[in-house]
């Protein structure tokens, strides 16, 4: 079945609100007295923060964009870092919106997110391409829609798998059929700098974000990403980035000052702090109404600093 635009499998979206960061309070106790006594009180500063963090989330994007997680490194928290970045774009902007996997190695995002009823990867989008026009649900195939996320995925092949198309001229080609699909692409990237999709993920990406973990051994790291960018000619682009730090349960603030001191004179765009949460705990299945409150508002900040950014 042919699906145009607006067809619900590929149009995510949602009505956004006309709610102002100066709007009478909503949530706590002085959003309950306004809504059982017909009050008008202000919202708390807490409110106005949450809801200024959303408007600068759901700010128009002009065109297509795409933003590539980058880290030296397997289990340094990629994935997790470009699904969560893109369910909250989901859950506050709405759109069509992806997180996807394109790289040489067999990633997590398939495990730890949603089953889409079936097992097609993007090893199978490559195969495929020239069924998938800008006008047509083929799409539907191969990506997994990810329920109140309000995003779809398109995970990576198994281990075992032949991997030979999966490399950077793929990856363009696929990149540049989906972008015409999706406004906004989270591309979950591999762990070496010298591999030809992380090549051509950075390379399609109109921003980058950078992950590491509150750990000796991911700050390192951090320098040599930064370094790997600037020596494929992109330099340029860290302006535009983000740091996203997932905070350990030992909470190295010296260290954490390192990292934002590191990310300020490199010229990042800013910074943001995951604090530590259980349910973020390798391996585990994601699931966002689990996350502690403290968490959701890190990742609506680090969102909105990368919208700032597009």
């Amino acid at each position: 079945m042919v699906a145009e635009a607006g067809d619900p499998r590929l149009q995510l979206r949602r009505e956004t609100t006309t709610e102002t960061p100066e709007s009478p309070a909503r949530h706590g106790w002085r959003g309950w007295c306004n809504q059982t006594l017909g009050l008008s009180l202000a919202a708390s500063a807490a409110e106005r923060a949450s809801r200024a963090r959303r408007v600068r989330i759901q700010r128009p994007l002009e065109t297509h964009r795409t933003v590539a997680v980058l880290q030296l490194k397997g289990g340094g928290g990629k994935t997790t870092t470009a699904y969560h970045l893109a369910a909250t774009a989901g859950r506050v902007r709405g759109g069509n919106i992806l997180a996807g996997e394109f790289n040489e190695n067999q990633g997590t995002l398939a495990e730890r997110s949603l089953a889409g009823g079936h097992d097609r990867t993007t090893l199978d989008l490559i195969r495929n391409l020239d069924t998938v026009t800008r006008r047509t649900a083929d799409l539907v195939r191969y990506v997994r829609p990810q329920g109140d996320d309000r995003i779809h995925v398109l995970a990576s092949p198994p281990e075992g798998t032949d991997r030979t198309r999966v490399d950077g001229r793929s990856v363009r080609a696929a990149h540049e059929t989906l972008r015409s699909l999706y406004s906004l692409i989270l591309l979950d990237t591999g762990n070496s700098a010298q591999s030809s999709t992380w090549r051509a993920a950075v390379d399609v990406a109109d921003s980058l974000v950078l992950v590491a973990h509150n750990r000796e051994d991911d700050a390192r790291l951090l320098e040599a990403t930064v370094a790997a960018v600037a020596a494929e000619g992109h330099g340029g682009k860290l302006a535009r980035s983000v740091l996203v730090v997932s905070n350990t349960a030992t909470n190295n603030t010296e260290r954490l000052t390192r990292l934002r001191e590191y990310a300020e004179a490199v010229g990042l765009a800013g910074t943001v702090v995951i604090p530590f949460d259980k349910s973020l705990q390798e391996g585990r299945a994601f699931h966002y109404d689990a996350l502690h409150p403290a968490t959701v508002r890190a990742y609506e900040e680090a969102t909105a600093t990368l919208i700032d950014q597009l």
